[in-house]
């Protein structure tokens, strides 16, 4: 099973259940199953705190990623079967996928869905070093 918590303030109207299958798609993709991840909808002040104080990157961004475990640390805690392993939180900055949707011509929708795959191979390990 794979459980998505979102974190989404009332003012930013977004599609939960594409959000949801988005998530769903990406980790079984990848072969997970039995994991949780957190997303948060949030405003620009919000994900530029966010940034400057975890990330120590000056100002605001569209999305950020907190991973949970290493790379290939996945599988390696010994938990019961029917017990969710939190792979992590995704955050991303309503403001800016709007913006952005506007700039690329998207539903605002399909670019919050852009960042959170982006961030979800994050959270999987995956860099944008990695070759």
């Amino acid at each position: 099973m794979i459980k998505t918590n979102l974190f989404i303030g009332s003012r930013y109207p977004v599609n939960r259940r594409l959000i949801k299958k988005t998530v769903e798609r990406v980790l079984q993709e990848h072969g997970l199953d039995n994991v949780q991840v957190d997303v948060s909808i949030v405003g620009a002040r919000k994900i530029t705190t966010l940034n400057e104080t975890y990330l120590k990157h000056e100002g605001s961004t569209d999305v950020l990623s907190f991973p949970h475990h290493d790379k290939g640390q996945l599988n390696d805690f010994p938990l019961p079967a029917e017990a969710l392993v939190h792979l992590g939180d995704v955050v991303i900055s309503f403001p800016e996928a709007v913006r952005m949707a506007k700039r690329f011509g998207k539903l605002v929708d399909q670019q919050i869905c852009f960042y959170l795959e982006h961030a979800l191979l994050h959270l999987l390990g995956y860099h944008h070093d990695d070759h």
